[in-house]
């Protein structure tokens, strides 16, 4: 067992043994969970919600649009004016 100590700023270091066994990398992120008395650090992949061609066509927009005035509404709305725009 490995005693790490809780931080200023709520900020655990994992030691680096840990981080060479579980092959973790600087900025990972993590899910965290209680269990009982004990918490879980859960490593997360986080999937990118535009593909390059969306990031590509959202630039184009930006482009395209700005000085126009035009409002959307983050999420659905952009989303449908998004796949619009790029089909």
């Amino acid at each position: 067992m490995t005693i790490t100590k809780l931080k200023a700023k709520n900020q655990v270091t994992i030691p680096s043994s840990i981080m060479k066994r579980l092959r973790l990398k600087p900025n990972e992120l993590f899910a965290v969970e209680i269990e009982g008395n004990f918490i879980k650090f859960i490593p997360v992949k986080v999937e990118p919600k535009y593909t390059t061609e969306e990031l590509k066509a959202i630039d184009t927009i930006v482009e395209k649009e700005k000085g126009s005035g035009k409002v959307l509404k983050a999420g659905k709305e952009f989303s449908q004016y998004l796949k619009k725009t790029v089909a």
